[in-house]
């Protein structure tokens, strides 16, 4: 198999799992924001600051503005809480949304 076949493949792949949790319909930095959330959150084992996440890769070249749209959306649809204070800047993914 080629590259681009390897490639292609994994899309598909991808948009099955999607589907299976139930995130197809999140937008595509939607989907970027919560994956880069989820894996600072597994490694650290803890809440993640807005700016740890701002500089992950999955973000990092995102707009701001974008960002934090894609956060508010995520809030509000229950993936994503916010923890501390209202100015801490901490978050978790919800995990047991993804059940």
């Amino acid at each position: 198999m080629t590259e681009i076949t390897y490639y292609a493949e994994l899309r598909n792949l991808i948009l099955q799992m999607e589907r299976d949790l139930s995130i197809a319909s999140l937008t595509e930095i939607e989907k970027k924001v919560i994956s880069a959330l989820i894996i600072l959150s597994n490694k650290e084992q803890k809440p993640i600051h807005l700016d740890q996440l701002r500089e992950h890769p999955l973000v990092k070249s995102m707009p701001q503005p974008s960002l934090y749209r894609a956060f508010q959306t995520l809030i509000k649809s229950g993936y994503i809480d916010k923890v501390g204070t209202e100015r801490s800047g901490l978050y978790v993914p919800q995990i047991e949304r993804f059940s």
